[in-house]
């Protein structure tokens, strides 16, 4: 693969690997993140999330948190998250949370954005 086509292959990728690894971290871990978000409004929002894992939904990458600001969970895109910062503050799973709750039917991101803008 030429120089060139490794930058083309890069610009695709709308989130940096960076972002996976510190997710990744934060779910391992159980720690806090703060988010900046950027939701299907155009409206950049500060999140505090407790996330739980990384999903594919329409072909694309998302986390699944508890959001804290709408006091129940998202999925959040990654390609729409301009900012993340792992906080110090832990938590503890919370009852309710169920994975295949959200890798059931492939809904569309819309409809969660839809509930974020509320």
């Amino acid at each position: 693969m030429s120089r060139y086509d490794n930058q083309s292959a890069r610009k695709k990728m709308h989130y940096s690997p960076n972002l996976l690894a510190c997710l990744n971290n934060a779910i391992e871990n159980r720690v806090v993140v703060d988010l900046e978000y950027d939701s299907s409004g155009n409206e950049l929002t500060k999140r505090k999330v407790e996330p739980m894992a990384l999903i594919y939904k329409n072909r694309k990458r998302n986390l699944v948190a508890f959001c804290r600001l709408r006091n129940d969970w998202r999925t959040f895109r990654l390609d729409r998250i301009e900012l993340v910062k792992l906080n110090s503050e832990t938590f503890a799973k919370r009852d309710g949370f169920n994975l295949s709750d959200f890798e059931g039917e492939d809904n569309t991101d819309e409809e969660y954005e839809e509930e974020d803008d509320e």
